[in-house]
């Protein structure tokens, strides 16, 4: 009994945190990254604005034998147009590498660390500064256990912002799969934010913030003709109809609100094609968001009778 009851202690943990599975080990794998900033003008000063950035692989490369994955990011939200290309990247025994651009090899993730010890982050490239593992816990994703590494606050520049530095076992950094190649740090006093909202990896999404009901965000202000990831809107200035071109047929929401936030037009649209009329609108400043099932834009209308 004895024996057994050993055996149970040994496995238990195991079986835990044993198989957990590695994002950067599967072909098909995505982070969708989050990036929340003031971003106003004259008509708005206090607009806060938030885009989403996709990284993911595509294709891979043998050097030396090992197996790289080619990772590249994207605005685009099917992750097929505008690829930038960021670097390779290789697991070896749940170690994470890097060769980037410049080809300079560096370790992303070690998730072997242990309580107290010290990863070296290199803050803005410019300082560098070993900051140890406070705590570790678990999160249970998909059925399985992931362990969190949290770490303490660097020492140098302090200021009113943090670091705020979260490692999610086989995911990444909370703030995006490649943030620890080249950490910030981010204001408390305004909004300033680079959140990891969702991932996905082996034909299936694991990971979603608990803070975001989409994993792809796109929240901006924009004036003239509005090209967007999946849309278009024009003409803008408008003087009666506005013209919204969609890349893909979906159920759309389409709501007009002035500038105090009143809503005056609501629209729900089932096809890839809408018109909205705002001839019943005086001249002036507007904003419209459009939400679909997975993201929402905001933009700046004008509306002027005489063009």
């Amino acid at each position: 009994m004895k024996t057994k009851l050993l055996l149970t202690i040994l496995i238990f943990p195991m079986l835990i945190f044993g198989q957990v599975t590695n994002h950067f080990e599967n072909s098909d794998s995505k982070w969708n990254v989050a990036k929340t900033y003031p971003n106003g003008n004259s008509q708005n000063p206090n607009f806060v604005e938030t885009t989403t950035t996709i990284y993911g692989f595509q294709g891979d490369t043998l050097i030396n034998s090992d197996l790289w994955f080619k990772l590249f990011s994207t605005n685009d939200s099917l992750f097929q147009n505008n690829l930038t290309f960021k670097g390779l990247s290789r697991t070896d025994n749940n170690i994470v590498l890097f060769l980037d651009t410049l080809n300079q090899l560096d370790t992303l993730y070690d998730f072997t660390i242990s309580l107290g010890d010290s990863v070296l982050f290199n803050l803005y490239g410019q300082y560098p500064e070993k900051i140890p593992v406070i705590n570790i816990d678990s999160i249970q994703i998909n059925g399985q256990f992931f362990r969190r590494f949290h770490f303490a606050e660097p020492t140098i520049i302090n200021a009113f912002d943090l670091l705020s530095e979260v490692w999610i076992e086989g995911i990444g950094s909370i703030h995006g799969p490649i943030f620890t190649n080249f950490p910030i740090k981010f204001s408390t006093e305004i909004p300033d934010s680079l959140i990891l909202t969702c991932t996905y990896s082996n034909i299936q999404q694991f990971w979603q913030h608990p803070s975001y009901n989409s994993c792809y965000l796109n929240i901006v202000l924009a004036l003239d003709n509005i090209t967007k990831t999946n849309l278009t809107i024009y003409p803008n200035p408008v003087q009666d109809n506005i013209k919204i071109n969609f890349t893909k047929t979906d159920n759309y929401e389409i709501n007009i609100f002035n500038s105090a936030g009143q809503k005056l037009i609501h629209k729900t649209v089932t096809s890839d094609f809408a018109t909205i009329d705002l001839t019943t609108l005086n001249d002036g400043i507007y904003f419209i968001t459009i939400d679909s099932r997975t993201e929402r834009w905001t933009s700046k209308l004008l509306k002027k009778h005489w063009l």
